[in-house]
């Protein structure tokens, strides 16, 4: 609780603007408690109590003093986007390699002059595949536009995935500009059927096995609930695509009897 605290890291981060919560000190005790004890926790809080911050807390102090993964899984892309560019930057200042997870300044030095590696939260978006382009599908339907796709406009579509799979960075359908013919999509995207693994000549270059090779790196993966519910429901057979994880958060959780049952 002392993070969440008057005279914490964070409240000394935001300065003037933070205020200390007893309900998400209380909401963060019994976090850290069920993760402690791997125990289950439900918790229900009104709007205002802070429950980003009061699950993220414990979350990355079990990353970063036990080694341990976390999942947090959201239902809305904007919750994603608030954890990834908002709270979990703002936790990465205050828990980093400078304030150790501790907040142990002349620890921290200590450990780096001898040598030892200080941990850092290393979070990741967790996408499905259907969202990452294949290269190789791409440029197979390159070849056979003419036949595959018939129509101008299909084949205009094809163009611009092409032009924005030389620029993108992450070749996710985040940053895909609007097509004209979005089946287009359904054509060029990763999938485990045409997936030739490390027999694929772009397989080193390949978006979706780069971002496979970042989230077995991570400790704190972010997912929506659709996601996470596929990968248990292929866990059961053991194929799951999730790395192994020591932990679960299952944020805005009124969604989650839906979503699940449609995976069981």
């Amino acid at each position: 609780t002392h993070m969440l605290s008057d005279a914490g890291p964070i409240a000394k981060a935001l300065g003037d603007s933070y205020e200390a919560r007893p309900e998400q000190q209380r909401m963060a005790s019994a976090v850290a408690e069920a993760m402690q004890s791997k125990a289950h926790l439900l918790v229900e809080a009104g709007t205002g109590v802070g429950k980003s911050f009061a699950y993220l807390v414990p979350a990355a102090l079990r990353s970063l003093e036990h080694g341990e993964r976390v999942v947090i899984a959201t239902n809305t892309i904007s919750l994603q986007e608030q954890l990834l560019e908002k709270d979990i930057p703002l936790l990465e200042q205050t828990l980093g390699p400078d304030r150790g997870a501790g907040g142990d300044a002349a620890g921290d030095e200590a450990a780096r002059e001898a040598g030892v590696a200080m941990p850092r939260l290393k979070p990741v978006l967790v996408k499905g595949r259907g969202n990452y382009v294949s290269l190789r599908r791409l440029q197979l339907a390159s070849k056979r536009q003419e036949t595959l796709l018939p129509d101008a406009a299909g084949r205009r579509s094809l163009h611009l995935i092409e032009d924005w799979a030389y620029e993108t960075e992450d070749g996710s359908l985040s940053t895909l500009p609007a097509l004209e013919r979005p089946g287009v999509w359904d054509k060029v995207q990763s999938d485990s059927a045409n997936c030739m693994g490390r027999k694929c000549p772009t397989y080193q270059q390949c978006f979706y096995q780069n971002a496979r090779r970042e989230m077995e790196d991570a400790n704190l993966l972010i997912c929506n609930h659709a996601l996470f519910f596929s990968d248990l429901a292929l866990r059961a057979r053991g194929v799951g695509f999730l790395p192994a994880y020591d932990h679960v958060v299952l944020d805005e959780a009124h969604a989650v009897e839906d979503v699940a049952a449609e995976h069981f």
